[in-house]
């Protein structure tokens, strides 16, 4: 095969964009759930199929890493990268996007504007963190998660402690971010692709609510985007180690913030939104890393 695909459902909109631009290109994409596939160790690659038969090594990866499975999936990961088969997203880089404290720890390491953020130990910590962030109101959220789920915004302090003590006991880690006044239901999202940005979008929260995920019931616009929050977006990707992801950065009064940095990022929203071929743009790029090239 040309292409592998590691997605736990053909049917999603990215999924099966991903493999009619392979298609379109006259190239063979195989989409396979990565719970499908077994890790046998000792072995070169050591990967096997639901029925025991040996996975065919294709010329290229593409990850499509849900949050239930990650931990499954970067095992399937890390054989093919000892295979030495080429993939679009690496191990360590899917692992570190899918922690918000450590994809926020790297782009602070790098040198790239975050919002104040703790990690609790301790819920008796909860009023100093609340302080450190700069007071209510703040977000809290879950330390993994996407589309938006595992987000709150707490309006006060004893909200915070609520809120904190109910998740620890649901067993939760929780981060306490500054909420960054006059975002409150938009931000931006890039499109990032090597060393380009050909789509971006400007995100809207439906009414009454804070959170401007499209899964959760936003719109999106097309952006034309500021060169130098197109340098942003590609600076966070870089510092991820990412040559794929979808980039969230937050305007605040003070600049602008990076929010999240996701190696799978949705094509739907952004594909309507701008019209551009996202699809066609990261299998392009995988191509070129199937041929030696880079991303």
């Amino acid at each position: 095969m040309d292409a592998l695909i590691l997605s736990r459902n053909v049917a999603i909109y990215s999924t099966r964009r991903l493999t009619e631009a392979f298609r379109a290109r006259g190239r063979r994409a195989v989409v396979m759930d990565p719970a499908s596939i077994s890790v046998r160790l000792p072995g070169d690659p050591g990967l096997f199929t639901d029925g025991g038969s040996p996975l065919p090594l294709p010329r290229v990866v593409v990850p499509r890493i849900g949050h239930g499975i990650t931990d499954h999936a970067l095992a399937v990961l890390r054989r093919l990268e000892t295979a030495g088969v080429p993939l679009t997203a690496g191990s360590g880089a899917v692992r570190d996007s899918r922690d918000k404290m450590c994809t926020l720890e790297r782009l602070a390491a790098a040198g790239l504007p975050v919002p104040r953020t703790v990690l609790l130990l301790s819920p008796s910590g909860i009023d100093w963190a609340v302080e450190a962030v700069g007071g209510p109101p703040v977000v809290m959220k879950f330390l993994s998660g996407t589309h938006g789920v595992g987000v709150f915004l707490v309006e006060s302090l004893e909200s915070a402690r609520s809120l904190l003590e109910a998740l620890w006991e649901m067993g939760r880690n929780v981060l306490v971010q500054h909420y960054v006044g006059g975002t409150a239901g938009h931000d931006l999202r890039f499109l990032v692709v090597g060393d380009r940005v050909p789509a971006a979008i400007r995100r809207h929260a439906p009414p009454g609510t804070f959170r401007a995920n499209l899964h959760l019931g936003g719109r999106a616009e097309p952006l034309d985007p500021d060169p130098d929050l197109v340098h942003l977006a590609l600076a966070a990707a870089r510092a991820l180690d990412l040559g794929i992801a979808g980039v969230d950065i937050l305007e605040g009064e003070e600049g602008p913030l990076l929010l999240e940095v996701n190696s799978s990022p949705g094509l739907e929203g952004i594909e309507e939104a701008t019209g551009v071929d996202v699809a066609a743009e990261i299998v392009d790029a995988a191509l070129c890393v199937a041929s030696g090239g880079g991303l």
